[in-house]
């Protein structure tokens, strides 16, 4: 909850500034002699627009997908977990009983030391080394029972999907946009926002308020793209709440 505040604080305070910045500008014009030209504003106006728009779309369309990606690889990966509980109960007592464990220590590693690092765009190997460790514990069963060596094919399975899930979690948090793209994000917005002040906006009060407004619109958006470049932090970051309700189910190791 503080921190969705703090991030609608951070978009206002933003809008406000770029308002306040081409109102400042607008009245430091307010002598100009220059009045606007229609022909070109007609033109380069909508043209200028529809190219921020565009550019904007697609930075926050490809912010979205790793977004959206990491959601559901998180879903996935607390259910293969759980799937992995279970095909355990199919072993002999002592190697269901460390896989059972070595599957709680996964899920509270997973929340408590992968999730903080996330967030900081890295992810170290301590996890892969539990699920390495997993398989082999689930590779030195010898299955007494028909039933036995299907939980453990079906153990194998689980543990494959985890890897590769694990393996999108590390490239997710270390995704950001290309530096070319946040480029035109940043170009795009200046050009629509000096545009009014650039072809000589009537100095009169309306003229000045309208344009702030889009000044404070064009500066939302950029920060909207900013707050939205990583997977793992900013107002639509990914939290490991499924994982946590698992750990709630089985219980923490």
């Amino acid at each position: 909850m503080g921190a969705c505040v703090s991030d609608i604080a951070t978009l206002l305070i933003a809008g406000l500034l770029g308002a306040a910045a081409a109102a400042a500008l607008g009245w430091a014009l307010r002598r100009r002699k220059a009045e606007p030209e229609d022909v070109t504003i007609g033109f380069l106006g909508p043209s200028l627009a529809a190219l921020y728009l565009l550019v904007l779309a697609l930075a926050v369309a490809a912010e979205w997908g790793t977004i959206s990606d990491a959601h559901q690889g998180a879903t996935t990966e607390a259910s293969a977990l759980h799937q992995l509980y279970w095909a355990a109960e199919g072993f002999p007592a002592g190697s269901a009983a460390t896989l059972e464990a070595d599957v709680r220590a996964y899920a509270s590693a997973v929340v408590n030391h992968d999730w903080p690092q996330m967030r900081d765009g890295r992810l170290d190997d301590e996890t892969e080394n539990m699920l390495g460790a997993m398989k082999l514990t689930v590779l030195q069963v010898n299955p007494p029972t028909a039933a036995a060596s299907a939980a453990q094919t079906d153990a194998l399975n689980q543990i494959s999907t985890l890897a590769a899930v694990r393996a999108q979690r590390e490239d997710d948090a270390g995704v950001g946009l290309p530096s070319g793209v946040l480029a035109g994000v940043i170009a795009t917005s200046l050009v629509v926002g000096l545009f009014p002040f650039a072809v000589g906006i009537r100095p009169v009060l309306p003229s000045i308020i309208l344009a702030s407004m889009q000044a404070a619109l064009v500066v939302i958006g950029v920060v909207v793209v900013f707050q939205l470049d990583h997977a793992y932090e900013g107002p639509l970051a990914v939290q490991p709440t499924p994982m946590t309700a698992l750990i709630q189910q089985i219980g923490a190791a």
